[in-house]
């Protein structure tokens, strides 16, 4: 995800917070401390609060009293509401798939191929980096740039229940070759396989992740 060169610094500054939470540097519960942000990006004390307004707008981080930002951990209600979006943006990217040029499936290719090496490599954290940018390249089949950029933070805000997950190899394993039998019926054409995999596929996941959040905070509470 990135921005063009002319955009505030702020803004650069909030997307690469953002992208360090989709590729997993930042873990939830992280603080964000502002001198420490205005050493490593070089800015200014109020360059790094508004880019920290603009990732609290984003749901992706949290004032909490008498500790500052902090990335934020996600709850249940978070999660219902992160995949009615799913289901609304990645099914209909499906049916508009059929409009889209060779180079759009080319992307999702190399995606996937990526995070199948990163499988052989048991670089886990990476296989689940390159899943969400999977299915960022199928909201990306809509051809939207606004859809495509606020999915982005959707993509964000996965990444951080993904780190509650105590074995992300676990988690991880079983959804590579679930993306790639999509992108099978996707690149042949076949919409309504794809459909209704994509739609199995996001209850599968609702479900697993839900125990994520509860486990994690049932964790919380003894701890």
């Amino acid at each position: 995800m990135e921005l063009s060169n002319d955009a505030p610094l702020s803004d650069l500054i909030a997307l690469r917070l953002k992208n360090a939470i989709i590729t997993g540097d930042i873990a939830p519960g992280t603080p964000l401390v502002e001198s420490g942000l205005c050493k490593q990006y070089q800015a200014s004390r109020n360059t790094i609060r508004e880019a920290l307004r603009q990732l609290r707008y984003e749901g992706l981080i949290i004032y909490a009293l008498n500790k500052g930002a902090q990335v934020k951990v996600l709850t249940l209600s978070d999660v219902r509401d992160i995949y009615k979006i799913r289901h609304t943006l990645e099914l209909s990217a499906i049916k508009h798939s059929q409009y889209v040029s060779e180079r759009h499936f080319e992307t999702i290719d190399n995606i996937l191929c990526d995070g199948e090496k990163a499988a052989t490599e048991n670089r886990w954290n990476s296989v689940g980096t390159s899943s969400l940018f999977f299915h960022h390249a199928v909201v990306g089949l809509l051809e939207s740039e606004r859809l495509s950029s606020y999915f982005s933070t959707i993509l964000a805000q996965l990444r951080l229940i993904f780190s509650m997950s105590i074995n992300e190899k676990r988690f991880q394993v079983g959804w590579l070759e679930k993306d790639r039998s999509i992108y099978r019926h996707l690149v042949a054409g076949r919409q309504e396989e794809a459909s209704e995999m994509m739609k199995l596929y996001l209850y599968e996941s609702e479900a697993y992740v839900s125990d994520i959040v509860l486990a994690h905070q049932s964790d919380r509470r003894r701890g």
